[in-house]
């Protein structure tokens, strides 16, 4: 949805669920977390961080800062 969504507030509330399945220490957050770097969601929400609308970015800096709980996507977040 986030590569293909045009829509400021979709992108927006994608990037927020990913923000909140991201978030905590449990196991199905893990998952998630893996999950979004399996489908190769990281390099799109590194684009995403460089739109205007502050919302969206927020929402993306957001998402990316939970997943960076993962070691493995904190080393990938930082090469893109």
């Amino acid at each position: 949805l986030l590569q293909e969504a045009s829509n400021l507030d979709t992108l927006e509330a994608s990037a927020g669920a990913i923000q909140n399945l991201a978030a905590c220490q449990f196991a199905p957050s893990a998952d998630v977390r893996a999950a979004v770097r399996v489908e190769k969601g990281l390099p799109v929400l590194v684009e995403l961080i460089r739109l205007k609308e502050d919302f969206v970015v927020c929402a993306v800096a957001t998402a990316l800062r939970n997943l960076s709980l993962d070691p493995r996507n904190r080393e990938l977040i930082g090469e893109f």
